[in-house]
């Protein structure tokens, strides 16, 4: 059987797998299940605060009181209900950011389904992708487009009963910045422990007001649940029009703002009032440059705070201090970082090494295919692919990812280490390190002021060791990106000889 959708936003064609239509029995999970919930959490700040905002949205002139999330979410599960959603059934969500997005997403919650939300950005081949490899059996769509797909398959070998152990509630592909999307399960208690754990540093209250400049489809968890669920309101726009940005900080004035360096580079172009109220300005998704951070203090007087984000472990880290601007913080309460070299051994403070993370909040499994946590995670936890140095007091440095390591000439570097050093050169705005794959020559790609590049090379020359210069230099208007605005990368061939 083919489902077909090729009018309005989703557009997508299914075939499923051919696998045994026998349901397990539910039963004795869903005491499990019921124990514990994200909602419980969110339902009782409504019952203590009905009238506190929830969730805004400027220019769409949105305003959701707790009280009335938590009536529309009602809503929401009980239509789906009707239409024969099931506990622990798999269930996606693809419709655009905003209200419908956050009360569909916890419509689908209320329901006991895990909740799959997936970005409108992504192809419509991908969209298949994710759909099988995600064994959904359900995908919501917005103006409530229901699609049930009745032939989806296990996520594990066990009939789902090792999925449906973990109690689920949420699955997230990865951005694929690097290579193929890999989906990531994590169960109610899993998400419970994460959100604690970021909290523990973070101490959102009632009081706080968070705006919140990343897409929802890519950032949920230890963002949107754990600031409704401590009874903060979330705070958006739909665009970044000047006007629209100062109404929001004058008729909210945020508290924590929430964004990637290209979000921040936005405000300090386009905002013109103050941020006084701001406590935390947390950036993460990709490195802060120096000069990003430094005129966002220079125009608003207010820290930007870097932190290090894992959509399979959670926030790992939070940098509190001005007198390391360089450093993504010291670890969460709770987490044990280790740096090994490439054969297993721990390096000494200042040397990079590649970062395992062991704590509360872990991911639950990978699917397609299934990997459970025990499979995942070894003597120091779960290998993040994320090589960095840490200090005498347990600041960490991102170094770059292993994926984005190259080689030239038996000199091994990361594509972020020339990356950060290009990006200081006078003009340019932002860059993109690789090796070309027609050429096999070192290469970049930069947004820049300048027509052209003839004192880069000197420039870099005088600060690296040559095999690092590249040999070609390409102005663009922008870099390829995700939807979260990671760089989308694409793997690099070995360099030839140069």
């Amino acid at each position: 059987m083919t489902y077909m959708k090729t009018s309005g936003p989703i557009r997508f064609m299914y075939i499923p797998r051919l696998r045994s239509l026998h349901r397990p029995q539910m039963h004795a999970h869903l005491g499990a299940m019921q124990a514990v919930s994200i909602l419980d959490l969110i339902r009782k700040q409504a019952e203590l605060q009905p009238n506190n905002v929830a969730f805004a949205c400027v220019d769409s002139n949105e305003s959701i009181s707790f009280a009335d999330l938590i009536r529309r979410v009602n809503a929401v599960a009980d239509w789906l209900r009707t239409r024969g959603c099931q506990p622990f059934e798999r269930c996606g969500l693809y419709c655009p950011e905003g209200a419908e997005f956050l009360i569909n997403a916890l419509g689908i919650l209320a329901v006991g389904l895990a909740v799959a939300p997936i970005s409108v950005n992504v192809p419509p081949q991908e969209l298949d992708r994710i759909i099988g490899a995600a064994g959904l059996n359900w995908l919501l769509g917005d103006d409530k487009k229901l699609l049930n797909f009745p032939f989806a398959g296990f996520v594990d070998n066990q009939e789902d009963r090792d999925y449906r152990a973990t109690n689920p509630a949420y699955i997230r592909f990865t951005s694929g910045t690097t290579g193929p999307r890999k989906g990531v399960l994590l169960g109610h208690h899993t998400i419970l422990d994460r959100l604690a754990t970021a909290d523990a540093v973070l101490q959102v209250t009632p009081q706080d007001r968070v705006w919140f400049r990343l897409p929802m489809a890519d950032h949920f968890v230890v963002s949107i649940l754990l600031y409704l669920s401590r009874g903060a309101g979330v705070l958006t726009t739909r665009t970044n029009e000047p006007a629209i940005l100062s109404q929001l900080v004058s008729e909210f004035r945020p508290t924590i703002i929430y964004g990637s360096p290209e979000s921040y580079a936005v405000l300090i172009e386009k905002l013109s009032g103050d941020l006084a109220a701001v406590r935390l300005a947390i950036c993460t998704t990709t490195l802060l440059a120096p000069k990003t951070r430094s005129a966002f203090q220079s125009r608003f007087q207010r820290p930007l705070n870097p932190a290090l984000g894992i959509i399979e472990v959670g926030l790992v880290t939070l940098n509190q201090r001005d007198d390391k601007p360089d450093s993504i913080g010291t670890p969460m309460p709770g987490y044990q970082l280790t740096l090994l070299d490439e054969t297993g051994v721990k390096v000494p403070p200042g040397e990079a090494g590649e970062l395992y993370v062991n704590g509360p909040g872990l991911l639950d499994a990978y699917l397609a295919p299934w990997r459970p946590r025990l499979q995942i995670l070894g003597d120091d936890g779960y290998a993040t692919g994320d090589f960095a140095t840490m200090d005498e007091t347990g600041d960490l440095r991102l170094v770059g990812r292993s994926k984005n390591r190259l080689e030239v000439n038996g000199l091994y570097f990361f594509c972020e280490e020339l990356e950060q050093i290009v990006n200081t050169y006078p003009g340019v705005q932002e860059s993109l390190v690789y090796i070309d794959p027609t050429t096999r020559v070192l290469s970049v790609e930069i947004v820049s002021q300048n027509e052209s590049f003839e004192g880069l090379a000197g420039f870099l020359r005088q600060r690296l060791d040559p095999r690092q210069v590249p040999l070609s230099f390409r102005r663009v208007t922008e870099l390829p990106r995700t939807a979260n605005g990671k760089l989308l990368r694409v793997i690099s061939p070995k360099a030839r000889p140069q």
